[in-house]
């Protein structure tokens, strides 16, 4: 028996009728069967590495002391609660199988995610691979008819195994570390770090400060309005170097545009430039989920979570449109061929599109039908189901139309305009430039008529019909003196952006290329942190972390101003610049490339990781951080602060620099209810600890002894020290130590 391991249900049905299968059978106990074969899915990663208190129960609680946690290569997997039974099945299929074909996704996680199944069970029996990234029939058939060796493919895979290990090391070691340096200092919140998830952080917070700390300016537009018989243009003054400019090359200094105006009014003018173009602009490309969450965004406020949600159901369970998680902008020519049964599914489901299909050529290729340009999965786009019996929701409706739009605009003629430039001398060898842009042919510019800007309607002589050398006559200088602006906030669109482009913000040229290269073979990306499929999750984890990030309503802005708070600020000054920038994934790119090329093993990736938490780790520990406080100064020491506390009696709360101080409050709604006098701290005596030699404290016995109060002694140490004595006359009895 052969047996197929696909990494999701759609895949394996589409394998399913590649081999054969009727489109109309459902998978039975777990898999397909069809002749020799049988075919069964994963849903995503069915294992996940083993958590430090797996191994070792006393990583459960976080203490300085146990840190850095060295990772543990190779590590050890677990199966994921919701997917035992799945992998029972899977492991029962593997037990009967001759030879097995690895049918994960054509990238690293695809490829991990079915080789670590096989090693989990110890697997010996032929593999082979087959790579699908178009689910329409003939590209299914085409790759089953080309399978491969999987051993040829197991360095991706132990690329995606590197940077899963490296990602767990790297989030439970700083963010154990910080955290609990954070608390002393009275801090109370996770301090989470991670590779991805404090690049964004760092983002928001350069971003955050740069508005904080703008300080207003003026600059100043120059504009000529130069005449001749018949002719009337508005052209803006191009600064040059002798001009007195910002980094943007606006004039800055007022004196600078009065001598400009000074020169050039009254004075003879001629045309130095006309420059006609027609531009003719395509359809945009269809869209990939990150591209689709920030339109979503922009448009209706959603989130990327929320987008991700409804894009799932539309896919999983309305079978409407294809996998969402593309990182793809390309569609396959199968698509093509396919076009018109897509263009009945759309109209029988949003009837509203019936016109616009009417009007599509379909002979048009679009540049977006590329099957060399496909990656893992190609773009997000509508299926060949109708919906005309199901009953959608506002947001599957609105995310729905999207994809159907763009799918039919790219049936559609490109848009052309007439792009003239004029190019104005005046005075000594001052330069004006005047443009103008005339739509000639809307193209599929028709379905967004919403969505696009309309052109400037032409004001004065149509410039594309004047000459070169032609004289002039500057009438009049103008001077506009404007505010700079503070760069804009962070808003969910543009934070998505950033990541599909962050190594623009690496410094180092190298790290930067380092980063671009990762993406070489995916037109969407450059440079990108995070994946379609982890993005969403990130800036929810990010947001709900209200301690350091304030994600709000702010006037000006169309979506939710995301701004770090003032420990967010503190918290980026401690960090590491190479964790608060996309520096470690461009490092860790570098180094799963030469993994991926068999130049280098995970083993001495791990450990190279494992030094650098260890130098740093260290260094957190000698020099500590500096935070602002947000918790209650206690009242009793004046230098520790109150923390919650779950004890056998419910929530209290109690200093944070206990035993040195034991001072503790009940709870009030959440907060140490400070009008209730406090515990008195117990008296640490002159008595020693014969195992620590810490002071001895003697305490009441919760319950008499014969109906009498009676006491013990115990170590000022505990609970690192359960030392215990009987009281003998009010001192302990060393005799009767426990």
């Amino acid at each position: 028996m052969r047996l197929f391991i696909a990494e999701k249900p759609s895949l394996a049905k589409a394998i399913f009728e590649g081999l054969g299968g009727s489109a109309t059978d459902n998978m039975k106990n777990g898999f397909f069967e069809i002749g020799n074969d049988k075919v069964t899915a994963c849903f995503g990663h069915m294992l996940e590495l083993f958590d430090p208190e797996d191994y070792d129960e006393k990583y459960r609680k976080w203490s300085m002391d146990d840190l850095p946690i060295s990772s543990v290569f190779p590590p050890k997997l677990k199966p994921k609660k919701e997917a035992k039974q799945r992998l029972n099945v899977i492991f029962s299929l593997i037990n009967q199988a001759d030879e097995i074909v690895h049918a994960g996704d054509v990238d690293e996680e695809g490829q991990l995610l079915v080789d670590e199944i096989l090693n989990f069970v110890g697997n010996t029996k032929l593999v082979k691979r087959v790579l699908i990234s178009d689910l329409n029939l003939k590209p299914v058939q085409n790759a089953l008819n080309n399978l491969r060796l999987n051993d040829d493919f197991v360095h991706l895979g132990q690329s995606a195994l590197a940077r899963s290990i490296g990602d767990q090391s790297f989030g439970y070691n700083f963010t154990r570390a910080f955290t609990l340096q954070g608390r002393k200092q009275g801090f109370d919140g996770v301090l989470n770090v991670g590779r991805v998830q404090s690049a964004v952080l760092g983002l928001i917070n350069t971003r955050t400060l740069a508005n904080k700390n703008h300080t207003e300016n003026f600059y100043y537009d120059v504009f000529g309005s130069f005449e001749a018989p018949n002719v009337s243009i508005r052209a803006k003054y191009y600064t040059t170097d002798n001009d007195v400019v910002d980094e943007k090359k606006r004039i800055i200094e007022a004196s600078n545009a009065e001598a400009i105006k000074k020169e050039c009014v009254n004075s003879i003018a001629n045309i130095k430039e006309v420059t006609i173009k027609t531009e003719k602009k395509s359809a945009p490309l269809p869209y990939n989920l990150s591209t689709l969450q920030q339109v979503c965004a922009k448009k209706w406020g959603y989130s990327a979570g929320e987008t991700l949600d409804v894009m799932q159901s539309l896919y999983e369970i309305h079978k409407l449109l294809t996998y969402p998680r593309a990182d793809c902008r390309f569609l396959s020519e199968e698509h093509l061929a396919d076009a018109t049964d897509i263009f009945k599914a759309i109209s029988r489901t949003m009837p509203k599109y019936e016109i616009a299909i009417n009007e599509v050529n379909i002979d048009f290729k679009h540049k977006a039908f590329n099957s060399e340009k496909i990656t893992a999965h190609h773009a997000i786009c509508p299926t060949e189901k109708s919906g005309e019996n199901l009953t959608l929701t506002a947001k599957e409706k609105n995310i729905y139309e999207l994809v159907a739009s763009s799918f039919i605009a790219l049936f559609y003629l490109d848009s052309v305009r007439d792009k003239t430039r004029v190019v104005v001398n005046c005075g000594k060898n001052r330069t004006y430039v005047a443009t103008q842009s005339i739509l000639r042919e809307q193209g599929w510019e028709t379905l967004f008529k919403e969505d696009i800007k309309t052109d400037k309607p032409r004001i004065g002589v149509d410039l594309s019909t004047l000459k070169q050398d032609q004289a002039l006559i500057c009438e009049k200088i103008s001077i506009e003196q404007k505010k700079t602006k503070p760069p804009k906030y962070f808003v969910e669109s543009t934070l998505l952006a950033a990541m599909t482009h962050a190594a623009k913000f690496i410094e180092d040229p190298e790290l930067r290329a380092a980063l671009e290269a990762k993406d070489k073979d995916n037109a969407a990306e450059s440079g990108s942190i995070g994946t379609e499929a982890t993005r969403a999750s990130i800036l929810t984890k990010l947001a709900a972390n209200v301690n350091l990030v304030t994600v709000d309503n702010e006037k000006g802005y169309t979506e939710k101003v995301w701004k770090t708070t003032t420990q967010g600020q503190d918290f980026c000054k401690v960090l590491p610049k190479e964790i608060i920038a996309p520096d470690t994934s461009a490092i860790w790119s570098q180094q799963q490339l030469l993994i991926k090329e068999g130049q280098l093993t995970v083993k001495s990736f791990v450990s190279s990781l494992d030094t650098y938490l260890y130098e740093r780790i260290t260094e957190i520990k000698s020099n500590g951080i500096s935070i602002t406080p947000n918790m209650q100064p206690c009242p009793q020491c004046k230098t520790g602060f109150l923390g919650e506390r779950n004890g056998k009696n419910g929530i209290f709360w109690s200093c944070n620099t206990h035993p040195d101080c034991q001072t503790s409050y009940p709870d009030k709604n959440g907060q140490p209810n400070l009008a209730v006098k406090p515990k008195r701290p117990l008296t640490v005596s002159n008595h020693k600890c014969p195992k620590c030699e810490k002071g001895l404290i003697r305490r009441k016995r919760t319950k008499p002894i014969k109906g009498k109060v009676s006491y013990f002694w115990s170590c000022s140490g505990y609970p690192k020290c359960e030392t215990t004595f009987f009281d003998r006359v009010g001192k302990p009895n060393f005799k009767s130590m426990r």
